[in-house]
């Protein structure tokens, strides 16, 4: 399918999980099915994975009452055990405890994956036309590329958004809400992870952030409480604010734009988050932050929407690559691909979305109306 499939829902959150279970039924088994397949190929039996799922599914229902009853409507919607669902919306927990031990083994290097994400936020003294922007590249793991959503939220309580997600991940990942608020975000490893067992978990704290109201809140959602895996956090406010947060168990970094940019991949910039893990096993990291920032400078006076969708389409060290296709001498299970693209408008409450590599697939805009 070229362009991704979106789903509306409204203000009850069980409801808005029964309808999103239902919609997505089929792909919500075909994720389960391939995060078990990765976390086996990792050493991590199904067992252990839904044994630790029930635990984060238990901590999970302490920490946001919402967050939990769209979780459990999703299981109803869908069929599936609320284990499982939970192990969706724990995965980026299970996943990056693993990549972490996947960088710290000997094995040859043929064994490990080339996983990660490439961010950049544009304040508007540097955009064409003087609004703030917010983009990713997701990339991750080839099994999910189709199986993922555009969810808008439609709500008077709290905040309504239009976020990106995967098929049985409450949600979401990259988003706007009405009031401005975007984000985006990058997988990070630390030798520190797992320090602070069953803390708020990665996919909490995005739909948290998404459901302030002002940005102070929004950053609140990341420094308050401490973490059990590291994260890295692009949260930008239309008003021409972009602040990114680079964490880790128990640390938190702040990296300001410079000339109106930020950038980002899968390697802390900062120092004391303990021994940076993500480069050992996707040592693409290392240049793609720093390539985009260069192909965006070199584009200074034009940046937007065309301007993006070609430094994100960039094939340098293909495949492993700003925009990233599968790699055939990894294992099926470890293969990466870019498996969505995101441009936010912030000012617009707009997300463009491209349904996999930006360089083939088209771009659709997604509004809180349309």
């Amino acid at each position: 399918m070229d362009t991704i499939r979106s789903l509306t829902v409204g203000e009850d959150a069980f409801e808005r999980g029964r309808l999103h279970g239902e919609a997505f039924r089929d792909e919500i088994a075909a994720n389960l099915d391939t995060y078990l397949r990765r976390f086996e190929a990792s050493g991590m039996s199904r067992a252990e994975a839904l044994r630790i799922s029930a635990e984060w599914r238990a901590a999970m229902a302490d920490q946001n009452e919402d967050y939990s009853a769209e979780m459990k409507g999703i299981a109803a919607g869908c069929g599936q055990d609320e284990d499982a669902i939970a192990l969706l919306n724990a995965r980026y927990e299970l996943a990056f405890t693993l990549f972490g031990k996947d960088a710290r083994s000997r094995e040859s290097n043929v064994h490990l994956s080339e996983d990660g994400c490439t961010t950049f936020g544009v304040l508007p003294e540097a955009s064409a036309d003087g609004q703030t922007w917010l983009a990713q590249n997701w990339d991750w793991l080839e099994g999910v590329h189709g199986r993922n959503l555009v969810l808008r939220i439609i709500r008077s309580k709290k905040p309504s958004l239009v976020c990106f997600t995967e098929a049985g991940i409450v949600g979401g990942k990259m988003g706007v809400n009405e009031c401005g608020i975007g984000l985006v975000e990058n997988g990070l490893a630390s030798s520190n992870d797992g320090r602070n067992p069953y803390r708020k978990p990665f996919h909490m704290r995005c739909r948290e952030i998404l459901d302030a109201d002002r940005y102070d809140d929004a950053l609140r959602v990341i420094v308050e409480t401490n973490r059990t895996c590291s994260a890295n956090f692009v949260i930008g406010a239309a008003e021409g604010e972009i602040i990114d947060l680079e964490t880790s168990p128990d640390k938190v970094s702040y990296i300001y734009p410079e000339n109106g940019i930020v950038t980002h991949s899968n390697h802390f910039l900062s120092d004391g988050h303990g021994e940076s893990q993500m480069e050992r096993i996707g040592p693409s990291t290392l240049f793609r932050a720093s390539r985009i920032r260069r192909l965006l400078d070199l584009r200074r006076g034009q940046l937007g929407l065309e301007a993006f969708k070609e430094v994100m389409a960039d094939h340098f060290s293909a495949p492993n690559s700003l925009c990233r296709h599968p790699d055939p001498r990894l294992p099926e299970a470890k293969r990466t691909m870019t498996t969505g693209a995101v441009i936010i408008e912030l000012g617009r409450r707009v997300m463009h979305v491209a349904n996999g590599p930006p360089c083939t697939y088209p771009f659709v805009a997604f509004s809180l109306d349309s």
